[in-house]
Order: structure tokens, then sequence, then C-alpha cells
């Protein structure tokens, strides 16, 4: 086993003909000073036991060519290719420290055991 770091001073191409596994028993860091792209060929599933945290300090970005779900418990979002959008969940909220639009081409249907207005 080797220990320490170990340096490249040029470029760096690993080839692996099979399958590859990395097994860390502590943190795992790294840093990458320019770009980085990561394609999958099939399918992938990241698995996090605590918490996951997403950062970008300009623009987050998510591109799924049919759908995107978006769950927690029984709360969802669901929006599809074909531009609907579903929103499921026990009690909806809609706030805005602004003004809220709402605008459809077609009929607009509020259904509820009261509806109140104002």
């Amino acid at each position: 086993m080797t220990t320490g770091r170990q340096q490249v001073p040029g470029s760096r191409d690993v080839a692996v003909a099979i399958n590859d596994a990395l097994s860390v028993g502590g943190d795992l860091t790294v840093q990458v000073g320019r770009n980085s792209s990561f394609t999958v060929t099939a399918n992938q599933t990241q698995t996090v036991e605590k918490n996951l945290t997403v950062k970008a300090n300009k623009q987050l970005r998510i591109i799924a060519a049919d759908s995107l779900e978006l769950v927690c418990g029984d709360a969802s979002i669901v929006m599809k290719k074909d531009g609907s959008i579903q929103i499921r969940g026990k009690d909806i909220s809609i706030a805005g420290s602004g003004k809220i639009d709402v605008k459809a081409s077609g009929d607009v249907v509020i259904k509820g055991s009261k509806v109140s207005q104002n």
C-alpha cells in the first residue's frame, strides 16, 4: 500500500478495461482547477446516507429529456416534456413578497370544499 501523495508532473490518462472500484475509509476530496465532465452511458445511482448539498455560485440547471420528478415523502413535483407540471401534496401554499400572476390560455378551474376570496 502506498501512503502519502503521488504527484504527476504532466497529464494522466487511466483506462480500465472492465470494472473499477475505489474504497476510501475516511474522507474523499477532489479538486479540479478548471472544468469537469462526467459521462455515464447507462444508469447512475447516488446514495447519501445523511445530507447532500449541491451549490452553484451562479446558475444550477437540471435538464431531463422526458421528465423531472422531485419527491419528498408524500409530496412531489413532476415536470414532463410535453410542458405539463403536476404538484401534489397534503397542504400546498403559494406565497409571494410581490404580486402573483396566474395566466392561462384555457380555463382556470378551482375546486375545493370551500373556496374563499379575500
